[in-house]
C-alpha cells in the first residue's frame, strides 16, 4: 500500500477520521480538523484535488460544533488561507429565509442563528440595526467577536456590533477596539445605567499605589507602569499595557477613575506620558473631557467588563432609599407591631344608652 505522503485518501477510507467529524467530543472534532489541514496541505502540495468527502464531513464537523469552538476552527482555517462555505444548519430550517435582512427575525430565530450560524451571517446579523436583538444576544455577539480577535485578530464581528447605533452596554468589552465616538457612547450606556441607583462610595487610591503608578509613569518605565497598573484594576498584565499604550488615552483615563485617582495624580500620568511621545497631548486633552463627566462606577463597571468573562457586570437592583426622618404613619419592615387596644363593647362602654 502506498504512504500517505503519496496519495490523498477519502474520507470514507479512514472509518475512525470520517467518525471523528461526526462525533460528539470537542477532542475528536479538533483531530479531525487537525487531520483536514494536513491532508489539504499535502493535496496542494501535489497540485491534486482534495476528495469532496472531506469538505463534506468539515461541514458536518463545523455544524456539530459549539459557537466558541466553531470560531477557533474557523480561525485556523483562515490562517491557512482555507475557504469554507457556511456549515448547513441542523436544527432552524427557518434561518435559510433571512440572508441579509433580519428585521423580521423573531428571538427564537435569532437565537437559532447564534447557536448554528456562521461567521458571515453574525456579521450580518450585527450590522443590521433593524434587528430586534435583546441586551443577551448582544452579549453572545460579543463574546464571539473576542474570541475571533484573541485568536486570528478578526475584527469584521467586533466592527459590525461597534456600528450600531446606539452602541449599548452589552459592548463595553469592545472599548478598546472602539472608535472615539463609540468610545463615548459605551460610557454615556454606563452612566445611564447608574441612574436613580444609590451612588457606592468613591473608591481611595492607596499611597503606596499612586506613588508607583506616578513615579514610573515621570520615569518613562512602561513595564513597571503596566505592572503596577494591572496590580491596582486586578486584571491581567496584557490588559494594562493596552490600556496603558493606547494613543488617545479613554482606556487610561477611565482606569485612574476606577481606581480613584485624584485628578493632580491623573493629570500627572497623563501628561508624562504624553510628553514622551509628542507635544499633542492627546491624552491630557482626553482627560479634560472625560474628568467631571465620568463616574467612578462607571469607570469601574468598562474595567470590570474589559477583563472578566462576563459581556458586562451584573446590575443590582437599586436599594431602597430610608429617610433621614421617616414619617411616622409609613410601616417599616421589621418594626414590631404594638398590641392592639381590646375593643370595648357597647354593653360595657360609659354613658352607653343602650340597656
Amino acid at each position: 500500500m502506498r504512504p500517505w505522503g503519496h496519495i490523498v485518501y477519502g474520507v470514507a477510507a479512514l472509518p475512525l477520521i470520517h467518525s471523528y467529524a461526526h462525533s460528539d467530543s470537542p477532542a475528536e472534532r479538533a483531530v479531525f480538523v487537525r487531520i483536514y489541514l494536513d491532508m489539504l496541505a499535502e493535496s496542494l502540495a501535489r497540485a491534486e484535488t482534495a476528495p469532496p468527502d472531506w469538505l463534506a464531513d468539515l461541514q458536518a464537523c463545523l455544524a456539530g460544533s459549539e459557537p466558541a469552538e466553531r470560531d477557533a476552527y474557523l480561525a485556523e482555517l483562515a490562517r491557512a488561507q482555507v475557504v469554507c462555505p457556511p456549515a448547513p444548519l441542523r436544527k432552524s430550517r427557518r434561518l435559510q429565509d433571512f440572508s441579509e435582512d433580519f428585521s423580521r427575525a423573531t428571538r427564537e430565530d435569532i437565537d437559532a442563528l447564534l447557536r448554528e450560524g456562521a461567521l458571515g451571517r453574525w456579521v450580518a446579523l450585527a450590522r443590521d440595526r433593524a434587528a430586534r436583538l435583546r441586551p443577551d444576544h448582544i452579549a453572545a455577539l460579543v463574546a464571539r467577536a473576542r474570541v475571533l480577535l484573541a485568536q486570528s485578530g478578526d475584527r469584521r464581528l467586533a466592527e459590525a456590533i461597534l456600528s450600531r447605533d446606539p452602541v449599548r452596554l452589552e459592548a463595553a468589552p469592545l472599548f478598546l477596539e472602539a472608535s472615539g465616538q463609540q468610545r463615548w457612547a459605551i460610557l454615556l450606556a454606563a452612566q445611564r445605567a447608574d441612574l436613580g441607583r444609590r451612588a457606592n462610595a468613591a473608591p481611595k487610591l492607596a499611597s503606596e499605589v499612586a506613588e508607583r503608578l506616578e513615579f514610573s509613569a515621570i520615569a518613562g518605565e512602561s513595564g513597571e507602569f503596566a505592572q503596577a497598573l494591572a496590580a491596582a484594576l486586578d486584571v491581567e498584565l496584557e490588559l494594562a499595557q493596552r490600556i496603558a499604550a493606547d494613543p488617545f488615552g479613554e482606556p487610561l483615563a477611565v482606569a485612574l477613575a476606577a481606581l480613584g485617582a485624584p485628578r493632580d495624580l491623573s493629570v500627572r500620568v497623563m501628561t508624562a506620558r504624553d510628553l514622551r511621545e509628542g507635544d499633542a497631548f492627546a491624552r491630557i486633552h482626553t482627560l479634560a473631557r472625560l474628568s467631571d463627566r465620568l463616574s467612578p462606577s462607571a469607570a469601574r463597571r468598562i474595567i470590570q467588563a474589559l477583563g472578566g468573562p462576563e459581556a458586562v457586570a451584573p446590575v443590582s437592583p437599586a436599594a431602597a432609599r430610608v429617610a433621614e426622618n421617616p414619617s411616622p404613619f409609613v410601616r417599616r419592615e421589621g418594626a414590631r407591631r404594638t398590641a392592639s387596644i381590646p375593643e370595648t363593647t357597647t354593653r360595657l362602654a360609659r354613658d352607653s344608652r343602650r340597656p
